[in-house]
């Protein structure tokens, strides 16, 4: 998926700030067509705006039509960048059903592939969704997934850091594991042949 600015930056001559703000709050786009302009998949920090095909084709025929604010003396002219990305429109269409299909699955863990375990943070969500924060097991596409979660002190014992890991049998028979582990695993408080921290 392309940023809502990088394809803006596809339409030759265009004004991009004008335009952005009115296919975002003017009348360039219908509300279904807004609603084709999602935030980036990436985490809550990330405010990037991704468009969709539908969102994109109104926008290209907007260009085309005359009707994005233009630099002085401009007219549209080909953008063979924005034809490019919507002849990928199937392609964008499947990943942003795939997206949805993820996004639902975390409430709904009918949803979820065994492909799907092998993704930490999406296995993380549905089990804090589903199950709470602690260690537990859930039935995840036919399989039993146990999750563990145990905390590590910071060397000052101010904070703790969480292992977060998930182990299951594969449809294949195969024992397969996730796992992330805290910095704070590798501190001298929490190794015994370092003596946990004390003093010699």
């Amino acid at each position: 998926m392309r940023s809502l600015t990088d394809f803006l930056a596809g339409l030759p001559d265009i004004m991009p700030i004008k335009t952005r703000k009115l296919v975002l709050e003017g009348g360039v786009l219908s509300k279904a067509e807004r609603a084709d302009i999602y935030m980036r998949e990436r985490n809550w920090l990330d405010l990037v705006l991704e468009v969709g095909p539908d969102a994109a084709a109104a926008i290209l025929s907007a260009y085309k039509d005359g009707r994005l604010p233009m630099k002085r003396g401009c007219t549209p002219t080909d953008a063979p960048e924005a034809e490019a990305y919507l002849a990928e429109g199937d392609k964008l269409r499947e990943q942003l059903a795939e997206r949805r299909r993820r996004e639902q699955a975390v409430k709904n863990p009918s949803l979820i592939l065994e492909r799907d375990l092998m993704d930490h943070p999406l296995i993380d969500s549905v089990f804090i969704a589903n199950i709470g924060t602690g260690s537990g097991s859930m039935v995840i596409a036919g399989i039993t997934v146990h999750k563990q979660v145990i905390g590590y002190k910071s060397n000052s014992g101010k904070s703790t850091g969480w292992r977060v890991r998930f182990d299951w049998t594969g449809s294949d028979g195969q024992p397969r594991h996730s796992e992330t582990v805290p910095p704070e695993a590798d501190n001298r408080r929490n190794d015994p042949d370092r003596n946990w921290g004390l003093h010699e």
